[in-house]
């Protein structure tokens, strides 16, 4: 439907909580993964936009994807997600609420339990491996499905909608990704067509 708008219960930049949100692969979840080390919550809050991802169901076909970080009163994260269908100009739109996984920790970790539409925050679904706040930030998250599967999230986001050109952060996404990212299931997301709106 030309021009619609459609609220989905399920994410986008932290599409994790109840549905099917990446890609399946046979095999365990990873073990070993770092995350970001001495996270600060106050530098990740804004804006961002969605460079790359695993491709998921939910967000099949849409692209122009943003995501706001705002602090509530209580200091959990409000986490909005946006995003733009280019074919036939249908938006979603999801709110969530993001606090972080282990709080008690002495260094603190880029860790934090995502959930949307009042589902239960109970899980770390949503790691921060690497990001300078001002730039960009890459994210990961496993969730094990069976003995012998499991569901991987992959993103990489921007403070802008323009391209990463800087040499040093892609060496350090290229870095992640050589040892963690099948890129093979990676899609590169649009965001300077003209019809993207501003959301």
């Amino acid at each position: 439907m030309q021009g619609t708008f459609v609220t989905f219960a399920v994410a986008l930049a932290l599409a994790l909580g109840t549905a099917s949100a990446g890609v399946v692969f046979d095999r365990e979840c990873p073990t070993g993964i770092e995350a970001k080390q001495y996270f600060s919550v106050d530098q990740y809050l804004g804006k961002w936009y969605e460079m790359q991802r695993y491709e998921s169901e939910f967000e099949l076909n849409f692209d122009c994807v943003q995501v706001r970080y705002s602090l509530n009163e209580d200091g959990s994260v409000e986490v909005s997600n946006s995003a733009y269908n280019l074919f036939n100009g249908s938006s979603i739109n999801a709110l969530g609420r993001a606090v972080l996984s282990f709080p008690e920790e002495e260094i603190i970790q880029g860790k934090l339990n995502v959930s949307f539409f009042g589902a239960p925050n109970d899980r770390s679904n949503y790691w921060v491996l690497d990001t300078d706040y001002d730039n960009f930030s890459v994210v990961w998250s496993c969730e094990q499905l069976t003995p012998q599967q499991s569901e991987e999230s992959f993103w990489v986001l921007s403070r802008t909608p323009n391209p990463i050109t800087d040499r040093d952060i892609l060496f350090r996404i290229h870095t992640i990704m050589r040892r963690y990212i099948d890129r093979a299931q990676v899609r590169f997301t649009r965001q300077l067509d003209d019809r993207c709106p501003v959301f």
